[in-house]
């Protein structure tokens, strides 16, 4: 009788065993997984805002060397 099933049911039993280890292995994974990308996420978004910051800087430095007075003074105060 095993031999009309036993190759199915072992051919069953080795799936399990793959898909079980399979989810242990995510299980495993998964949290690194997600811990790293939420760090990379939080970098990026770091980078993003210092780009964000240092073009902001330079638009307002460049609006401050124009001349502001009509004394042809810069915003420093400086005649050039």
């Amino acid at each position: 009788m095993w031999e009309y099933f036993g190759p199915d049911f072992a051919f069953d039993v080795m799936k399990g065993m793959v898909a079980g280890i399979a989810s242990l292995a995510f299980q495993v994974v998964a949290p690194r997984t997600f811990r790293a990308a939420k760090q990379f996420r939080a970098r990026w978004a770091a980078r993003r805002a210092a780009r964000r910051a240092a073009r902001q800087a330079r638009r307002n430095a460049v609006a401050n060397d124009e001349p502001s007075g009509t004394d042809g003074s810069d915003a420093t105060g400086r005649v050039g």
